[in-house]
C-alpha cells in the first residue's frame, strides 16, 4: 500500500444494513477499492451482498477473512460485542481497519486495542464517527476554526429516531446512539469532556417501561465549555441529527438536509430523512473514499482513531454510571498517549 495508488481489496465483516451499504459503496462509489471477501452469520445475507459485490469471496469465520492473504483492508460491520476481537486480529495481521462504532464493548477492550496499536508502532485502526465527514458538521468545524463565532461556549446538541428496539437498555442508548455525540462534542469544540450529567424519561410505557428513550446529557469540558445532548430514540417522525455552538461572537448551526419544499393547501413541508443510512449517505461516501485514498497514499487511516474511540467509550462509561446513580459523574482523567497527538480533525 505504498504511493501507487493501487487499488485496496478490502474484506467486510457484516452484510446486514450498514455492512451492505458500506460494501456496495466500496464497490461501485468509491474510487480505489474492490471488495474482495464478505463475512456474515446469515449465508443467505452474506451471498446477496457477494453478489452485488461481483466476486467477493464468502467467508463464515471473520477470523480467516480477517488472515486472507488477498484481504488488503478491513471493515467491520457486525455487532457491536465481536469489535474489540476483529480489531485486535486486524492488528496482529498488520492490516488497516475501519470499525464501526464503537470500537468495544467497553472502555477496558478499547484500551487494549490502543495498546496492542501503540506496540505495533503504526495507526491502523479508524473508527466509523462519520459526522466527521458529514458536509453541515464539517460547516461547523470549520466555522469554528476560523473563528466566525468567536471563542465556543456552549453545544447544543440532538438526535433522534423514529423508534427504538424494543429489547433496549438506557445504557444501550448510550454506547448505541449517544456516543455519537459524545465524540461529536470532543470532535467540533476541540476539548475532552470533563463531566457528565444524564437525566431521563420513558415515553413510551407500553413498549419499554423502564428505558429512558428520551436523555438529556448536560456535558463539561476541559476547556470550560458546557454542552447539552438530546437522544430521543422513539421520535415516530423521523431521523434527525444536529448541532448549534454558540460563540461569544455569534452561532454556527447544522440546518435542514432535505433540499425540497413543498407549497400547499396554505402550508410548507419539508421531506424528513427516515433513518441514519439515508441522513448520512454522502457522509458514508466521503468517509469511505478518504480511508481509501489515506491507504493509498500511506498505508495508514487519518480519520478518527483508536484514541476517540476509547475516549468516547470512556465518557459513555461515565453516562451510564450517571443513570444509574441519579448524579453528575466525573469523566476519568485519561493521559494521551503520545501516539495520538490531537483530536482527529
Amino acid at each position: 500500500m505504498g504511493k501507487d495508488l493501487q487499488t485496496i481489496a478490502v474484506g467486510v465483516i457484516g452484510a446486514g444494513g450498514m455492512g451492505g451499504r458500506h460494501a456496495r459503496n466500496l464497490q461501485a462509489r468509491v474510487s480505489g477499492a474492490q471488495v474482495v471477501a464478505i463475512m456474515d452469520a446469515d449465508a443467505a445475507r452474506a451471498q446477496h451482498v457477494a453478489d452485488a459485490c461481483g466476486s467477493a469471496q464468502i467467508y463464515s469465520d471473520a477470523h480467516q477473512l480477517i488472515q486472507a492473504e488477498q484481504v488488503q483492508a478491513v471493515l467491520i460491520a457486525s455487532p457491536d460485542r465481536t469489535h474489540a476481537g476483529f480489531v485486535l486480529e486486524c492488528l496482529r495481521q498488520n492490516k488497516p481497519v475501519l470499525c464501526e462504532k464503537p470500537l468495544a464493548a467497553n472502555a477496558a477492550d478499547a484500551e487494549k486495542i490502543m495498546q496492542a496499536e501503540i506496540q505495533g508502532g503504526r495507526k491502523l485502526v479508524q473508527v466509523g464517527f462519520m459526522r466527521h465527514y458529514d458536509p453541515q458538521h464539517v460547516g461547523v468545524k470549520q466555522a469554528i476554526e476560523r473563528g466566525a463565532i468567536g471563542r465556543p461556549v456552549l453545544f447544543k446538541g440532538w438526535h433522534r429516531n423514529i423508534i427504538g428496539s424494543p429489547d433496549e437498555s438506557s445504557a444501550d442508548i448510550v454506547t448505541g446512539a449517544a456516543i455519537h455525540d459524545l465524540d461529536s462534542v470532543r470532535w467540533l469544540l476541540g476539548q475532552e469532556i470533563e463531566e457528565v450529567y444524564v437525566r431521563g424519561i420513558n415515553t413510551v410505557p407500553a413498549f419499554t417501561p423502564e428505558v429512558w428513550d428520551m436523555q438529556i446529557i448536560q456535558l463539561t469540558m476541559r476547556g470550560h465549555c458546557l454542552a447539552t445532548i438530546e437522544v430521543y430514540v422513539n421520535a415516530q417522525y423521523g431521523y434527525e441529527v444536529g448541532v448549534e455552538i454558540v460563540g461569544t461572537e455569534g452561532t454556527a448551526q447544522t440546518g435542514l438536509t432535505a433540499p425540497t419544499l413543498v407549497r400547499n393547501k396554505r402550508t410548507i413541508t419539508q421531506p424528513i430523512e427516515e433513518d441514519w443510512l439515508e441522513r448520512f449517505d454522502p457522509a458514508y461516501l466521503a468517509e469511505l473514499q478518504s480511508w481509501i485514498n489515506s491507504l493509498q497514499q500511506s498505508g495508514q487511516p487519518n480519520g478518527p482513531d483508536a484514541w476517540d474511540g476509547y475516549t468516547s467509550l470512556v465518557a459513555a462509561e461515565a453516562c451510564i454510571e450517571s443513570i444509574r446513580s441519579g448524579q453528575p459523574q466525573a469523566v476519568k482523567q485519561v493521559e494521551r498517549p503520545s501516539f495520538y497527538p490531537h483530536l482527529s480533525s
